[in-house]
């Protein structure tokens, strides 16, 4: 959830506690284990203990249940790393805001449905490479409602998810339209549009989360289909390979599809209107550190519209 490191945080020697206690603290609630805490920051085990009972005679509270194979929580304990994490995300946007340098420098981390990854991305993502070379870009691929749980809790800094923004915490703009099409082995072209043919096919899809998913199953239960089985893959290039194969149909952007469609083994259904236009939506948290790397990325995106 932050990014602050045990060197960025000087102790406080007027104070019986400091940041670097309540960071080793989170640390050894996160590893649960004293040892792989201690080999995480380069401490001896017994400075992290001395850490923790320093924290531990501040709140007049045990912090931790001690056992066989490692520690946990107690109650207080966690109400405590929920304050920890708070100060410590603090610090560390406090860091950013003041310290940041003018052009953008850094790590820019951005999720992205696979689809938008596969066929979206490349082009914008280059263009900002060229433009912006000092900032280093990591890509995460992850559902929408997986996408979104990230960036409410700031583990990446905005997100490329299906339809458009429906979270307090967020906010967004709008950046893609996308045409959905259902999708059979040419040799079944004929029976797309039945009713019994759909009902018994596997439906080939990501999982539980995908925005896409979603859509084609809403869109089948308006039909009066309740699918007969349903096969979960984790990659766009396994939905399409199986689709091809004639392993059962699948609903996914007509662009993916165009760019892996060469040879015809794939046929094409349009859903009407309603259901078969859909917004890709940028997302990112209100209230997070807008780093100039983040702003140029957001330029971009909004001068393309």
């Amino acid at each position: 959830m932050f990014t602050i490191k045990k060197n960025d945080i000087r102790i406080n020697k007027g104070s019986n506690m400091n940041l670097e206690d309540l960071y080793t603290f989170s640390v050894v609630a996160k590893e649960q284990n004293i040892s792989k805490a201690a080999e995480k920051l380069n401490f001896v085990q017994s400075n992290i203990t001395v850490k923790i009972q320093r924290l531990e005679k501040e709140y007049r509270t045990q912090l931790f249940y001690r056992h066989r194979h490692g520690v946990s929580l107690t109650s207080t304990g966690k109400t405590l790393l929920g304050y920890a994490e708070k100060i410590l995300q603090l610090m560390d946007e406090s860091k950013k805001e003041i310290t940041y340098p003018k052009f953008p420098t850094g790590t820019l981390t951005i999720g992205a449905m696979e689809t938008t990854a596969a066929v979206r991305l490349p082009p914008l993502l280059s263009a900002y490479h060229k433009k912006y070379p000092a900032v280093e870009l990591v890509l995460q691929t992850d559902s929408t409602d997986q996408l979104i749980k990230k960036v409410v809790n700031r583990e990446i800094e905005g997100a490329f998810i299906g339809g458009e923004v429906n979270h307090p915490a967020l906010d967004g703009i709008d950046v893609f339209e996308e045409e959905l099409v259902i999708i059979c082995n040419s040799n079944h072209a004929s029976n797309i549009e039945d009713t019994d043919y759909l009902r018994r096919q596997n439906i080939i899809v990501f999982k539980s989360g995908c925005f896409y998913r979603k859509v084609l199953e809403d869109w089948l239960r308006s039909q009066g289909i309740i699918p007969e089985k349903m096969m979960e893959l984790n990659t766009l290039e396994g939905i399409v390979g199986c689709v091809r194969a004639g392993l059962g149909i699948s609903l996914l952007t007509k662009s993916v599809v165009d760019g892996r469609n060469q040879n015809k083994e794939l046929v094409q259904y349009s859903l009407p209107h309603k259901e078969g236009r859909v917004t890709t939506s940028y997302v990112y948290h209100k209230d997070s550190v807008k780093t100039p790397a983040f702003h140029e990325f957001v330029n971009m995106l909004t001068s393309k519209q």
